[in-house]
């Protein structure tokens, strides 16, 4: 049976960000039991509750795989060991990535990336610190529409999302077809997730995939697309850097009206969106669609 957990569910930075006093970020430094405080996006999932994966390593994957005992080591198998079996990148973001240079203890590691990824990703010297011995660190290269086993019985298929590299990595565009940023189709036991932490455009290919799901976890990075602009002067549109906006007739929303079957689950949320304060109307109108807002420590039970 497919275990799947929500380690974070913030978009860059957190909630509250460091450096930001806006009225949602001070709510959830004054009254995090109404709104509480995010880690960054990640998730953990399991075929059979004993092998793990990550997808993506966040910034915060310590505090994240100290909050979970299923992801900590076990002392019946010595004095190093980890249950987490790999990690499948979905970009080279780096509230994506970052967390990675976190598990540089010698441990040997096993890295789902497309070829693009890793490429950006090994241009960095940073990551030699994961190659100081021999096999502590393999690339295992996934492609856009290539299903690949894992362990516990759980068969993933990258989904091409379209979008670009991160602004760091910029000097490697144009970039492959689809291995800039990808979603994830996981299937085990019957069951069928889709993962897509970043959407920048819902295709009729998406909904079709989303159709056929039971779960799905969809981009809500944003409400509207010009609401960066509220709190930061001068920054870009949502649509702009890759996130279509929850309302809207062209919003996600909208446009997965007619998706009935699943349940359906927003993450990746930004400390700008007002769905974080669950007094909002924002919030009343996701609810009332049929949406449920993922918080840190959601199980799929």
């Amino acid at each position: 049976m497919l275990k799947f957990k929500l380690l974070g569910t913030a978009a860059g930075g957190g909630l509250p960000q460091w450096n930001c006093a806006c009225p949602l970020c001070n709510l959830s430094r004054t009254q995090p039991q109404l709104s509480p405080p995010r880690l960054h996006l990640g998730v953990s999932f399991s075929g059979d509750g004993k092998s793990w994966f990550l997808i993506n390593a966040s910034p915060d994957l310590r505090f994240q795989i100290e909050a979970d005992r299923e992801l900590q080591p076990t002392a019946q198998l010595g004095q190093r060991n980890t249950p987490i079996e790999g990690i499948i990148l979905t970009s080279a973001d780096l509230d994506q990535v970052l967390g990675v240079l976190l598990l540089r203890e010698f441990q040997p590691l096993a890295i789902y990336a497309t070829p693009l990824v890793r490429r950006v990703l090994e241009a960095n010297t940073f990551f030699r610190m994961l190659q100081r011995v021999p096999n502590q660190l393999t690339w295992i290269p996934i492609l856009p529409g290539v299903p690949f086993p894992l362990s516990g019985g759980v068969v993933c298929t990258p989904l091409p999302l379209g979008g670009s590299l991160p602004f760091y990595a910029r000097e490697f565009e144009p970039v492959e077809s689809g291995q800039a940023s990808i979603g994830l189709l996981l299937e085990s036991g019957g069951r069928r997730i889709a993962y897509t932490p970043s959407v920048p455009e819902i295709t009729d290919e998406l909904v079709a995939i989303y159709a056929t799901c039971e779960l799905i976890f969809v981009d809500g990075t944003f409400w509207s697309d010009a609401e960066l602009s509220q709190t930061h002067s001068g920054t870009p549109l949502a649509r702009s850097i890759g996130h279509v906006p929850i309302s809207g007739d062209d919003g996600t929303m909208a446009l997965l009206a007619g998706i009935t079957g699943p349940r359906k689950v927003f993450i990746h949320i930004n400390n700008t969106n007002p769905v974080l304060d669950p007094r909002s109307l924002e919030y009343h109108q996701v609810v009332e669609a049929g949406w449920q807002i993922g918080y840190d420590g959601w199980e799929l039970d």
